[in-house]
Protein backbone atom coordinates (compact mmCIF):
# COMPACT_ATOMS: atom_id res chain seq x y z
CA UNK A 1 0.00 0.00 0.00
CA UNK A 2 1.01 3.78 -0.40
CA UNK A 3 3.36 3.67 3.15
CA UNK A 4 5.21 0.55 1.49
CA UNK A 5 6.70 2.46 -1.16
CA UNK A 6 8.34 5.14 1.43
CA UNK A 7 9.69 2.04 3.58
CA UNK A 8 11.11 0.74 0.57
CA UNK A 9 12.33 3.43 -0.64
CA UNK A 10 14.34 4.31 2.34
CA UNK A 11 15.60 0.48 2.36
CA UNK A 12 17.00 1.37 -1.04
CA UNK A 13 18.78 4.61 -0.24
CA UNK A 14 20.64 2.89 2.86
CA UNK A 15 21.88 -0.04 0.29
CA UNK A 16 23.42 2.59 -2.35
CA UNK A 17 25.72 4.13 1.00
CA UNK A 18 26.49 0.66 2.21
CA UNK A 19 27.80 -0.51 -1.72
CA UNK A 20 29.77 3.18 -1.69
CA UNK A 21 30.96 2.47 2.23
CA UNK A 22 31.69 -0.91 0.71
CA UNK A 23 34.11 -0.27 -2.23
CA UNK A 24 35.78 2.47 0.19
CA UNK A 25 36.41 -0.79 2.40
CA UNK A 26 37.80 -2.65 -0.47
CA UNK A 27 40.13 -0.63 -1.27
CA UNK A 28 41.22 0.02 2.02
CA UNK A 29 41.51 -3.51 2.60
CA UNK A 30 43.51 -4.21 -0.51
CA UNK A 31 46.15 -1.74 0.40
CA UNK A 32 46.77 -4.07 3.50
CA UNK A 33 46.73 -7.43 2.02
CA UNK A 34 48.85 -6.04 -1.39
CA UNK A 35 51.99 -6.92 0.28
CA UNK A 36 51.23 -10.17 1.21
CA UNK A 37 49.86 -11.72 -1.50
CA UNK A 38 53.06 -12.62 -3.82
CA UNK A 39 51.53 -11.12 -7.74
CA UNK A 40 49.34 -8.32 -6.53
CA UNK A 41 49.70 -5.08 -8.99
CA UNK A 42 49.71 -2.02 -7.02
CA UNK A 43 47.49 -0.30 -5.45
CA UNK A 44 44.86 1.80 -7.99
CA UNK A 45 44.22 5.74 -6.35
CA UNK A 46 40.75 5.83 -4.99
CA UNK A 47 40.46 8.44 -7.48
CA UNK A 48 40.76 6.28 -10.21
CA UNK A 49 37.76 3.57 -9.72
CA UNK A 50 35.45 5.62 -7.51
CA UNK A 51 33.79 6.38 -11.00
CA UNK A 52 32.73 2.48 -11.03
CA UNK A 53 29.98 3.64 -9.11
CA UNK A 54 28.38 5.71 -11.75
CA UNK A 55 27.95 2.50 -13.27
CA UNK A 56 27.51 0.00 -10.87
CA UNK A 57 24.75 2.02 -8.48
CA UNK A 58 21.96 2.17 -11.41
CA UNK A 59 22.63 -1.11 -12.82
CA UNK A 60 22.19 -2.59 -9.07
CA UNK A 61 19.30 -0.61 -8.23
CA UNK A 62 17.58 -1.36 -11.45
CA UNK A 63 18.23 -5.01 -10.41
CA UNK A 64 16.42 -4.59 -7.17
CA UNK A 65 13.74 -3.27 -8.39
CA UNK A 66 13.85 -6.32 -11.01
CA UNK A 67 14.03 -8.95 -8.32
CA UNK A 68 11.69 -7.07 -5.72
CA UNK A 69 14.88 -7.07 -3.08
CA UNK A 70 13.66 -4.09 -1.31
CA UNK A 71 9.80 -4.99 -1.49
CA UNK A 72 8.03 -5.04 1.99
CA UNK A 73 7.77 -8.94 1.22
CA UNK A 74 10.90 -10.09 0.74
CA UNK A 75 12.36 -7.81 3.44
CA UNK A 76 10.27 -9.56 5.97
CA UNK A 77 10.05 -13.31 4.53
CA UNK A 78 12.73 -15.80 4.84
CA UNK A 79 16.37 -15.24 4.85
CA UNK A 80 17.10 -17.64 2.14
CA UNK A 81 15.07 -16.13 0.06
CA UNK A 82 16.38 -12.28 0.26
CA UNK A 83 20.05 -13.63 0.03
CA UNK A 84 18.72 -15.29 -3.59
CA UNK A 85 17.58 -11.96 -4.29
CA UNK A 86 21.04 -10.39 -3.28
CA UNK A 87 22.91 -12.40 -5.20
CA UNK A 88 20.86 -12.27 -8.27
CA UNK A 89 21.16 -8.28 -7.87
CA UNK A 90 24.55 -8.55 -7.08
CA UNK A 91 25.14 -10.35 -10.82
CA UNK A 92 23.47 -7.14 -12.34
CA UNK A 93 25.93 -4.97 -11.05
CA UNK A 94 29.03 -7.63 -11.41
CA UNK A 95 27.47 -8.18 -15.48
CA UNK A 96 27.15 -3.67 -15.89
CA UNK A 97 30.99 -3.60 -14.52
CA UNK A 98 32.61 -6.23 -16.19
CA UNK A 99 30.49 -4.48 -19.72
CA UNK A 100 32.24 -0.90 -19.39
CA UNK A 101 35.82 -2.33 -17.90
CA UNK A 102 35.58 -3.92 -21.61
CA UNK A 103 34.65 -1.29 -23.26
CA UNK A 104 36.92 1.15 -21.95
CA UNK A 105 39.87 -1.15 -21.74
CA UNK A 106 40.10 0.55 -17.89
CA UNK A 107 42.83 -0.24 -15.61
CA UNK A 108 41.56 -1.25 -12.94
CA UNK A 109 42.62 -4.79 -10.47
CA UNK A 110 40.49 -7.11 -10.79
CA UNK A 111 41.46 -8.14 -7.48
CA UNK A 112 39.74 -4.58 -6.26
CA UNK A 113 36.51 -5.81 -8.41
CA UNK A 114 36.49 -9.28 -6.54
CA UNK A 115 37.37 -7.82 -3.22
CA UNK A 116 34.45 -4.91 -3.64
CA UNK A 117 31.81 -7.90 -4.44
CA UNK A 118 32.96 -9.76 -1.66
CA UNK A 119 32.65 -7.11 0.76
CA UNK A 120 29.54 -5.80 -0.86
CA UNK A 121 27.48 -8.93 -0.60
CA UNK A 122 28.45 -9.45 2.86
CA UNK A 123 27.57 -6.12 3.92
CA UNK A 124 24.12 -5.47 2.23
CA UNK A 125 23.16 -9.23 3.62
CA UNK A 126 23.99 -8.45 6.97
CA UNK A 127 22.31 -5.27 6.59
CA UNK A 128 19.14 -7.10 5.35
CA UNK A 129 18.39 -7.98 8.54
CA UNK A 130 18.04 -5.37 10.84
CA UNK A 131 16.07 -3.46 7.53
CA UNK A 132 13.19 -6.44 7.79
CA UNK A 133 13.18 -5.98 11.65
CA UNK A 134 12.77 -2.21 11.34
CA UNK A 135 10.36 -2.54 8.06
CA UNK A 136 8.19 -5.01 10.55
CA UNK A 137 8.52 -2.76 13.54
CA UNK A 138 7.16 0.43 10.92
CA UNK A 139 4.24 -2.21 9.40
CA UNK A 140 2.34 -1.54 12.35
CA UNK A 141 2.63 2.51 12.74
CA UNK A 142 1.24 3.23 9.12
CA UNK A 143 -2.70 3.72 9.92
CA UNK A 144 -5.39 2.44 7.72
CA UNK A 145 -8.81 3.58 8.46
CA UNK A 146 -10.87 0.67 7.34
CA UNK A 147 -14.52 1.00 6.90
CA UNK A 148 -17.19 -1.68 6.80
CA UNK A 149 -14.24 -4.47 7.27
CA UNK A 150 -14.22 -6.81 10.40
CA UNK A 151 -11.58 -9.56 12.05
CA UNK A 152 -13.32 -11.97 10.68
CA UNK A 153 -14.83 -12.23 6.98
CA UNK A 154 -13.06 -12.82 3.71
CA UNK A 155 -9.71 -13.75 3.42
CA UNK A 156 -8.49 -11.27 1.87
CA UNK A 157 -10.57 -8.52 4.58
CA UNK A 158 -7.91 -10.76 7.00
CA UNK A 159 -4.91 -10.56 4.72
CA UNK A 160 -5.09 -6.79 5.32
CA UNK A 161 -5.50 -6.48 9.01
CA UNK A 162 -2.28 -8.66 9.19
CA UNK A 163 -0.84 -6.41 6.71
CA UNK A 164 -0.99 -3.17 8.57
CA UNK A 165 -1.24 -1.07 11.82
CA UNK A 166 -5.12 -0.95 11.46
CA UNK A 167 -8.30 1.34 12.86
CA UNK A 168 -11.17 -0.32 12.54
CA UNK A 169 -14.35 2.97 11.99
CA UNK A 170 -17.74 1.59 12.75
CA UNK A 171 -19.73 4.60 11.63
CA UNK A 172 -19.41 4.94 7.83
CA UNK A 173 -20.87 8.34 7.72
CA UNK A 174 -18.86 10.78 5.76
CA UNK A 175 -19.16 12.89 9.16
CA UNK A 176 -17.63 10.54 11.34
CA UNK A 177 -14.83 10.07 8.32
CA UNK A 178 -14.49 13.82 8.32
CA UNK A 179 -13.96 13.86 12.38
CA UNK A 180 -11.65 11.04 12.24
CA UNK A 181 -9.64 12.76 9.48
CA UNK A 182 -9.55 16.34 11.30
CA UNK A 183 -7.49 14.20 14.09
CA UNK A 184 -4.98 13.35 11.84
CA UNK A 185 -2.48 10.78 11.69
CA UNK A 186 -4.42 8.66 8.89
CA UNK A 187 -2.12 7.63 6.15
CA UNK A 188 -4.87 6.24 3.75
CA UNK A 189 -8.58 4.87 4.50
CA UNK A 190 -10.14 1.72 3.30
CA UNK A 191 -13.55 1.06 1.75
CA UNK A 192 -14.27 -2.48 2.54
CA UNK A 193 -17.20 -4.29 0.52
CA UNK A 194 -20.01 -3.79 3.59
CA UNK A 195 -20.04 0.24 3.63
CA UNK A 196 -23.51 0.63 1.26
CA UNK A 197 -22.39 1.78 -2.33
CA UNK A 198 -24.49 5.00 -2.14
CA UNK A 199 -22.67 6.59 0.61
CA UNK A 200 -19.32 5.45 -1.11
CA UNK A 201 -19.22 8.37 -3.27
CA UNK A 202 -19.48 11.10 -0.38
CA UNK A 203 -16.83 8.81 1.50
CA UNK A 204 -14.21 9.12 -1.28
CA UNK A 205 -15.34 12.87 -1.17
CA UNK A 206 -14.02 13.59 2.00
CA UNK A 207 -10.95 11.59 1.54
CA UNK A 208 -10.15 13.86 -1.55
CA UNK A 209 -10.60 16.64 0.19
CA UNK A 210 -8.12 15.54 3.21
CA UNK A 211 -5.58 14.22 0.66
CA UNK A 212 -5.76 11.34 2.11
CA UNK A 213 -5.57 8.07 -0.19
CA UNK A 214 -8.70 6.06 -0.17
CA UNK A 215 -9.30 2.13 -1.67
CA UNK A 216 -11.64 0.61 -2.64
CA UNK A 217 -12.79 -2.35 -3.05
CA UNK A 218 -12.53 -3.27 -6.87
CA UNK A 219 -16.67 -4.75 -6.84
CA UNK A 220 -17.30 -0.67 -6.25
CA UNK A 221 -16.95 0.02 -10.39
CA UNK A 222 -18.53 3.13 -12.08
CA UNK A 223 -18.79 5.99 -8.93
CA UNK A 224 -18.10 8.75 -11.52
CA UNK A 225 -14.55 9.86 -10.03
CA UNK A 226 -10.92 9.99 -11.03
CA UNK A 227 -9.37 7.15 -13.12
CA UNK A 228 -8.43 4.65 -9.84
CA UNK A 229 -5.11 2.39 -10.20
CA UNK A 230 -5.52 -1.38 -9.21
CA UNK A 231 -3.91 -2.63 -6.04
CA UNK A 232 -3.24 -6.20 -4.60
CA UNK A 233 -3.22 -6.35 -1.04
CA UNK A 234 -3.59 -10.43 0.24
CA UNK A 235 -5.88 -12.04 -2.66
CA UNK A 236 -8.01 -9.03 -3.39
CA UNK A 237 -7.66 -6.41 -5.61
CA UNK A 238 -8.66 -3.10 -4.74
CA UNK A 239 -9.00 0.30 -6.16
CA UNK A 240 -6.92 3.36 -4.81
CA UNK A 241 -7.83 6.72 -5.76
CA UNK A 242 -5.72 9.58 -5.13
CA UNK A 243 -5.42 12.84 -5.90
CA UNK A 244 -1.37 12.85 -6.48
CA UNK A 245 0.70 9.73 -7.14
CA UNK A 246 2.54 9.63 -3.80
CA UNK A 247 4.85 6.52 -5.18
CA UNK A 248 6.95 8.80 -8.42
CA UNK A 249 10.69 7.96 -8.81
CA UNK A 250 11.33 11.94 -8.48
CA UNK A 251 10.09 11.70 -4.41
CA UNK A 252 13.39 9.48 -4.23
CA UNK A 253 15.26 11.90 -6.09
CA UNK A 254 13.89 14.73 -3.66
CA UNK A 255 13.72 12.72 -0.22
CA UNK A 256 18.05 12.72 -1.27
CA UNK A 257 18.04 16.09 -2.62
CA UNK A 258 16.75 17.07 0.90
CA UNK A 259 19.06 15.01 3.16
CA UNK A 260 21.95 16.19 0.93
CA UNK A 261 20.76 19.62 1.20
CA UNK A 262 20.60 19.66 4.76
CA UNK A 263 23.48 18.15 5.68
CA UNK A 264 25.87 20.80 3.32
CA UNK A 265 23.13 23.37 4.93
CA UNK A 266 23.97 22.52 8.58
CA UNK A 267 27.85 22.19 7.67
CA UNK A 268 27.28 25.62 5.97
CA UNK A 269 25.56 27.28 8.06
CA UNK A 270 27.39 25.91 11.65
CA UNK A 271 28.52 29.70 12.47
CA UNK A 272 25.65 30.96 11.96
CA UNK A 273 24.07 28.29 14.16
CA UNK A 274 26.38 28.96 16.92
CA UNK A 275 26.56 32.82 16.67
CA UNK A 276 22.28 32.88 16.86
CA UNK A 277 22.66 30.30 19.56
CA UNK A 278 24.69 32.09 21.76
CA UNK A 279 22.47 35.49 21.53
CA UNK A 280 19.76 33.81 22.41
CA UNK A 281 21.02 32.37 25.39
CA UNK A 282 22.94 35.58 26.37
CA UNK A 283 19.58 37.74 26.00
CA UNK A 284 16.94 36.69 27.84
CA UNK A 285 15.85 33.38 30.00
CA UNK A 286 15.19 29.93 29.24
CA UNK A 287 16.32 27.35 26.38
CA UNK A 288 17.89 28.13 22.84
CA UNK A 289 16.07 26.24 20.89
CA UNK A 290 11.61 26.26 20.67
CA UNK A 291 10.37 22.77 19.93
CA UNK A 292 7.02 21.94 19.69
CA UNK A 293 4.51 19.34 18.04
CA UNK A 294 3.88 20.39 14.48
CA UNK A 295 1.28 18.79 11.82
CA UNK A 296 3.68 16.38 9.61
CA UNK A 297 3.05 14.19 6.83
CA UNK A 298 -0.86 12.97 7.24
CA UNK A 299 -1.50 15.20 10.54
CA UNK A 300 1.34 12.97 12.43
CA UNK A 301 2.91 15.07 14.97
CA UNK A 302 6.74 15.37 14.88
CA UNK A 303 8.76 18.10 16.70
CA UNK A 304 10.10 20.74 15.03
CA UNK A 305 12.90 23.29 16.14
CA UNK A 306 13.51 26.51 16.41
CA UNK A 307 15.46 29.13 17.97
CA UNK A 308 13.13 30.61 21.02
CA UNK A 309 12.26 33.96 19.65
CA UNK A 310 9.78 34.59 22.42
CA UNK A 311 10.16 35.36 26.50
CA UNK A 312 10.06 32.18 28.69
CA UNK A 313 7.02 30.88 29.09
CA UNK A 314 5.35 32.64 25.97
CA UNK A 315 2.81 29.77 24.90
CA UNK A 316 1.00 29.70 28.66
CA UNK A 317 0.09 33.75 27.30
CA UNK A 318 -1.20 32.63 23.69
CA UNK A 319 -5.32 32.65 24.45
CA UNK A 320 -4.92 35.78 26.37
CA UNK A 321 -3.76 37.11 23.09
CA UNK A 322 -6.17 35.76 20.47
CA UNK A 323 -8.35 38.81 20.28
CA UNK A 324 -5.16 40.39 18.78
CA UNK A 325 -5.51 37.74 15.97
CA UNK A 326 -4.63 39.40 12.52
CA UNK A 327 -5.14 36.16 10.50
CA UNK A 328 -8.08 34.49 9.59
CA UNK A 329 -9.16 30.69 9.68
CA UNK A 330 -7.29 28.68 12.30
CA UNK A 331 -3.88 30.67 12.52
CA UNK A 332 -2.65 32.53 14.65
CA UNK A 333 -0.61 35.63 13.36
CA UNK A 334 0.38 39.17 15.25
CA UNK A 335 2.17 41.56 13.49
CA UNK A 336 3.78 42.88 16.97
CA UNK A 337 3.98 40.19 19.28
CA UNK A 338 4.43 41.64 22.53
CA UNK A 339 5.91 38.65 23.80
CA UNK A 340 8.90 38.38 20.81
CA UNK A 341 12.31 39.29 22.35
CA UNK A 342 14.46 42.20 20.52
CA UNK A 343 17.20 39.00 19.33
CA UNK A 344 13.68 37.17 18.63
CA UNK A 345 12.54 39.67 16.32
CA UNK A 346 16.09 40.10 14.32
CA UNK A 347 15.67 36.30 13.82
CA UNK A 348 12.43 36.31 12.93
CA UNK A 349 12.86 38.81 10.15
CA UNK A 350 15.97 37.29 9.02
CA UNK A 351 14.32 33.92 9.13
CA UNK A 352 17.25 32.74 10.97
CA UNK A 353 15.34 30.92 13.57
CA UNK A 354 14.55 28.85 11.07
CA UNK A 355 17.76 27.15 10.23
CA UNK A 356 17.47 24.56 13.29
CA UNK A 357 14.77 22.51 11.42
CA UNK A 358 17.73 21.90 8.95
CA UNK A 359 17.78 19.02 11.64
CA UNK A 360 14.33 18.12 10.55
CA UNK A 361 14.93 17.80 7.40
CA UNK A 362 18.15 15.37 7.72
CA UNK A 363 15.55 13.53 10.48
CA UNK A 364 12.72 13.16 7.32
CA UNK A 365 10.39 15.17 9.41
CA UNK A 366 10.59 17.70 7.00
CA UNK A 367 11.63 18.50 3.27
CA UNK A 368 13.59 21.61 2.01
CA UNK A 369 10.17 22.69 0.12
CA UNK A 370 6.40 21.76 1.25
CA UNK A 371 3.77 23.28 3.10
CA UNK A 372 5.34 24.72 6.08
CA UNK A 373 3.73 22.83 9.20
CA UNK A 374 1.16 24.58 11.15
CA UNK A 375 0.84 23.37 15.52
CA UNK A 376 -0.92 20.57 15.74
CA UNK A 377 -3.37 22.21 17.52
CA UNK A 378 -3.89 24.45 14.82
CA UNK A 379 -3.34 21.24 11.94
CA UNK A 380 -6.46 19.88 13.26
CA UNK A 381 -8.97 22.97 12.93
CA UNK A 382 -7.80 22.81 9.14
CA UNK A 383 -11.18 21.90 7.02
CA UNK A 384 -12.54 20.62 3.81
CA UNK A 385 -9.98 20.53 1.06
CA UNK A 386 -7.54 22.63 3.12
CA UNK A 387 -6.33 19.24 5.02
CA UNK A 388 -5.38 18.05 1.91
CA UNK A 389 -1.75 20.13 1.96
CA UNK A 390 -1.00 17.53 4.63
CA UNK A 391 -0.66 14.69 2.24
CA UNK A 392 2.66 16.08 0.83
CA UNK A 393 5.78 16.52 3.82
CA UNK A 394 5.85 19.96 5.15
CA UNK A 395 9.11 22.26 4.27
CA UNK A 396 11.18 25.16 4.84
CA UNK A 397 10.37 26.94 2.72
CA UNK A 398 6.88 27.32 0.28
CA UNK A 399 5.32 29.08 -2.00
CA UNK A 400 3.50 31.11 0.39
CA UNK A 401 7.12 31.59 1.87
CA UNK A 402 8.44 33.74 -0.95
CA UNK A 403 4.98 34.73 -2.25
CA UNK A 404 4.62 37.07 1.13
CA UNK A 405 4.19 35.31 3.82
CA UNK A 406 2.12 37.44 6.30
CA UNK A 407 0.86 39.44 4.18
CA UNK A 408 -1.29 37.09 2.58
CA UNK A 409 -4.79 35.94 4.22
CA UNK A 410 -5.32 32.46 4.99
CA UNK A 411 -7.29 31.64 1.93
CA UNK A 412 -4.45 32.59 -0.50
CA UNK A 413 -2.23 30.92 1.83
CA UNK A 414 -4.18 27.70 1.69
CA UNK A 415 -4.69 27.84 -2.45
CA UNK A 416 -1.07 28.41 -2.72
CA UNK A 417 0.06 25.50 -0.80
CA UNK A 418 -3.09 23.04 -2.66
CA UNK A 419 -1.58 24.40 -5.93
CA UNK A 420 1.65 23.32 -4.54
CA UNK A 421 0.46 19.92 -3.87
CA UNK A 422 -1.62 19.33 -6.97
CA UNK A 423 1.07 20.20 -8.83
CA UNK A 424 4.35 19.37 -7.69
CA UNK A 425 8.00 18.35 -9.66
CA UNK A 426 11.17 19.06 -8.72
CA UNK A 427 11.44 21.77 -11.05
CA UNK A 428 8.77 23.42 -9.27
CA UNK A 429 11.15 22.55 -5.84
CA UNK A 430 13.98 24.30 -7.47
CA UNK A 431 12.07 27.56 -8.65
CA UNK A 432 10.39 27.89 -4.86
CA UNK A 433 14.24 27.71 -3.41
CA UNK A 434 15.65 29.96 -5.92
CA UNK A 435 13.00 32.44 -5.55
CA UNK A 436 13.58 31.74 -1.68
CA UNK A 437 16.88 34.00 -1.68
CA UNK A 438 15.90 37.02 -2.61
CA UNK A 439 12.80 36.37 -0.34
CA UNK A 440 14.80 36.04 2.61
CA UNK A 441 17.23 39.03 1.73
CA UNK A 442 14.07 41.46 1.51
CA UNK A 443 12.57 39.47 4.32
CA UNK A 444 9.23 40.22 2.81
CA UNK A 445 6.14 39.17 4.63
CA UNK A 446 8.04 38.09 7.77
CA UNK A 447 6.82 38.73 11.29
Amino acid sequence: MSQDRSWERNVLLQDLALLTASLAAAGWLRERVVGMVPGLKPVVPPNEYIHLLLVFLPAWALGAERHRLHRVETLTGPGIERLRRLMMTQAWGAVALALILVAAQAPLNRSLIALFLLVSTIVVALAKIPQGRWVARSHGRAVALVLGVKRAGRPGEIELIRGRGVEVLEDWVPEALHRRLQAGGVDEVVVGPVVPRERVPALLATCDDAGVPALVAVERLDLGLRPPEAEMIGRSVYLSYRRSDSERPSLLVKALIDRIGATVGLVVTAPLLLAAAAAVKLTSRGPVFFIQQRGGLNGHPFRMIKFRTMREGAEAERDALLGANEMDGPVFKITHDPRVTRVGSFLRRTSLDELPQLINVFLGHMSLVGPRPLPVIETRELVGSHRRRLSMKPGLTCLWQVGGRNQLGFSQWMALDLDYVDHWTLGLDLAILLRTIPALLTARGAR
